[in-house]
């Protein structure tokens, strides 16, 4: 040990210090001999002499872990002693955040349903079947529940969401099919998550936006209405709004929007009547009560926006999300 407290008052780097506890409890160390020396002793002295060799490591390392100590300890003091900093002088300006283009999305979005009575609701992102699928008029057998565009969890008993609509289903069951609490008029925005194939503009996670209004003679002419007065509110009065037909499972009939900025038509929303089977499975009559329910991808609005593609909005890099523009 008298060795060993000589070298290590010799050290005067971390480094120095690294090179000693090599020496003195490394793979050709004396110590790390006596341990592999252990299996020749007679048993009845092998714990007592494993014990006493396990004593002399603790304090070989006791010794360099203290003297390692004072060694970063001495190099602090030299280098605050020989600092010029200047503590007067005034901080380095902080950077302020933003909001994500997807969150500015969706906040235009809310806002503008608001003013027509939509209150935004949440629920989990991963859902069961029930309420992502069965609830929505999707069977087991429709090509939505396989696995090219779902994530399943436990043998298909859970899933990632794959579309913010069991939020919807969620709110219409805790109903009970109690028509006095009609009309409802929610949004459920939020991330959801497909089996896709991942490039530049299509990844496994992405945010949706979508809408519900049930109610007593709720009609077609005021979905349409509705959808022209969010897409208004979003790309401005001027933008060109058409309707063309369309199919999902759980609206009947359905309706796609397109709008045109002056460089052709492109698809912004899918929307539809809730389907009589659909009312039925919440618990109504869908002879007394009628609703439509719309959904906008909202990542491809802030993509649109901004002129990022779906991996730049999602890949988290700051340096993108300085060069990109904003969104209004």
């Amino acid at each position: 040990m008298e060795n060993l407290k000589k070298e290590l008052s010799n050290a005067k780097t971390t480094q120095d210090l690294d090179n000693i506890k090599s020496k003195w409890l490394g793979k050709k160390s004396e110590l790390k001999a006596k341990f592999d020396d252990l299996k020749n002793i007679p048993a009845e002295k092998r714990q007592e002499v494993g014990a006493e060799l396990n004593t002399q490591r603790v304090k070989i390392e006791e010794m360099i872990e203290n003297t390692k100590s004072e060694i970063q300890k001495h190099i602090l003091n030299e280098k605050l002693s020989n600092d010029n900093f200047d503590m007067t002088l005034p901080g380095i300006g902080i950077s302020t955040g933003a909001l994500h283009p997807v969150s500015v999305i969706e906040e235009k979005c809310i806002a503008a349903l608001r003013r027509l009575g939509f209150i935004p609701v949440s629920g989990p992102e991963v859902e069961e079947p029930k309420y992502n699928f069965d609830l929505l008029d999707i069977p087991p057998h429709h090509p939505a529940r396989d696995m090219q565009d779902t994530f399943w969890i436990k043998h298909e008993e859970l899933l990632p969401r794959t579309h913010t609509t069991s939020v919807q289903s969620r709110y219409m069951m805790s109903l009970n099919g109690d028509e006095s609490k009609l009309p409802v008029k929610i949004v459920s925005p939020g991330r959801v998550y497909r089996n896709e194939a991942v490039d530049t503009q299509h990844l496994a996670i992405f945010n949706q936006f979508e809408g519900l209004w049930v109610g007593h003679d709720v009609k077609l002419s005021e979905l349409k209405g509705t959808l022209e007065f969010i897409l208004h509110e979003i790309y401005g009065p001027t933008v060109k709004v058409r309707f063309k037909p369309k199919y999902y499972p759980y609206t009947e009939p359905s309706i796609g929007a397109d709008i045109n900025l002056g460089d052709g038509w492109w698809t912004i929303v899918g929307a539809g009547m809730v389907s009589p089977q659909v009312m039925k499975n919440f618990g109504f009559d869908p002879d007394k009560v009628s609703g439509f329910a719309f959904g906008f991808g909202t990542s491809r609005l802030a993509g649109q926006f901004t002129g990022a593609s779906m991996r730049e909005l999602y890949g988290m890099d700051l340096r993108v999300f300085k060069n990109i523009k904003g969104v209004k």
